[in-house]
């Protein structure tokens, strides 16, 4: 096993590559892998509760992760050391937990739906864990042995998830049973990476800890308001809808997933290159990577909404046992908001490399505010087509905002010169 995780020693971009897709689609997929199991053992009611409470754990995620994953990847000056890293993760991760128990508090759900919601909580803490070394491993050259770690860690608790659900048929047993193996594997896997690598923690220091955590504030801020555009329609049909049509509108969202997924395939191994050309000031060629995936972003996008218009609710009702096919008009309403999410998660990542997180705030406050106020009032109104049209709106006017700026501050910083 340790072998298989550092070779080849020196890394290669196409290990790279691979083992980032792999990663990634397992990983973007893992919701669906569980939402489906639960679904066909234990019915679309328990089904529309995890899904609710996967979603809001990946929220809190984003607490945990605090956003530091391209900016710890891009920092190739070395302004923070791992220590530093490592300290401020223990702090957000006891953030998220404790967070994820005043949010079930608030929203008074009874007990069984809010253990669902902490223990998927705890499992992310693991994935808030993994994505720290994960950015050092590809700040490191080695974005091949973070993918193998990850791809092997979710890989490990999501058998574990399906056995322990078919054993006991409890949706708790089967995630305590993934929160262990995933610690666990997690462990493992980084222990046999210590040869190799020092993951030196003499660089703790509080003072280092806070300046990073004021500094990548505002990336924190922003990846938790990102996901919570997703979920805001979500939460108001947990207000105003069945736990089924939770479910259902699940269902239909999983294809979104697919775009996000083939769009982090084009974006992680161009990471750090597209660092190093804005800060080598090779304009002409940071532009050229910029568009290049843009346009990716749209021919994914676009290969998927024609598939989706003609496959999609048959294939999903045949995959979920449920008949979606009345919903196909939501489904493209959807697939064209996860095109506009995955063009505004780029040039999320262009702001953030051209160092302008705080600018991102604006995108993210006014897109939440819209999400908030509209998407009570469209899923009551309109049902699933309401909740359908407030994600999609909402990431049109995050990414046109997003754009306007990278087009501002690039016209400001370098056409002034």
């Amino acid at each position: 096993m340790k072998n298989f995780l550092l070779y080849p020693k020196s890394g290669t971009e196409k290990a790279a590559v691979f083992w980032n897709l792999m990663a990634s689609g397992l990983n973007s997929v893992v919701s669906i892998i569980l939402l489906l199991f639960v679904t066909r053992i234990a019915g679309t009611e328990d089904a529309g509760i995890f899904s609710l409470g996967f979603s809001t754990a990946q929220m809190m995620l984003c607490i945990g992760n605090y956003g530091m994953r391209n900016f710890q990847s891009t920092d190739i000056k070395d302004k923070y050391q791992f220590g530093t890293y490592l300290g401020s993760r223990i702090l957000t991760s006891t953030a998220m937990i404790v967070i994820t128990i005043l949010f079930v508090a608030a929203k008074g759900y009874y007990m069984e739906k809010a253990l669902i919601v902490v223990f998927l909580c705890l499992l992310k803490v693991t994935d808030a864990v993994d994505d720290l070394y994960g950015g050092f491993f590809q700040r490191n050259g080695r974005l091949d042995i973070s993918g193998k770690i990850l791809f092997l860690r979710v890989f490990a608790y999501c058998t574990a998830f399906l056995v322990t659900l078919l054993v006991s048929r409890s949706v708790m047993a089967a995630i305590l049973a993934s929160i262990l193996v995933s610690a666990l594997v997690l462990i493992l896997l980084l222990f046999l990476t210590k040869s190799a690598f020092s993951f030196s923690v003499r660089s703790f220091s509080l003072a280092s800890i806070g300046r990073l955590l004021v500094e990548c504030f505002p990336l924190c801020l922003g990846a938790f308001l990102l996901i919570y555009l997703g979920n805001a329609p979500k939460y108001a049909i947990d207000s105003y809808l069945s736990s089924t049509m939770q479910a259902y509108y699940t269902y239909l969202f999983m294809p979104c997933f697919v775009i996000n997924l083939l769009v982090g395939f084009v974006l992680q191994p161009v990471l750090v290159k597209l660092t190093v050309l804005w800060e080598n000031q090779k304009n002409q060629a940071f532009l050229k990577y910029c568009f290049l995936m843009h346009l990716a972003a749209l021919g994914i996008s676009l290969v998927i909404l024609l598939g989706g218009a003609f496959l999609g609710c048959p294939v999903l009702s045949i995959v979920f046992g449920v008949n979606l096919n009345s919903y196909s008009a939501v489904l493209d309403v959807l697939l064209i908001g996860g095109g506009f999410f995955a063009l505004a998660v780029i040039d999320q990542v262009i702001l953030t490399i051209m160092r302008h997180q705080y600018a991102m705030l604006w995108g993210f406050g006014l897109a939440s505010l819209f999400a908030t106020v509209l998407s009570p009032v469209l899923v009551k109104s309109m049902g699933l087509m309401g909740a359908a049209l407030a994600y999609t709106c909402s990431d049109a006017i995050l990414f046109l905002i997003f754009l306007l700026f990278i087009v501002f501050y690039y016209r400001k910083e370098r056409c002034s010169r």
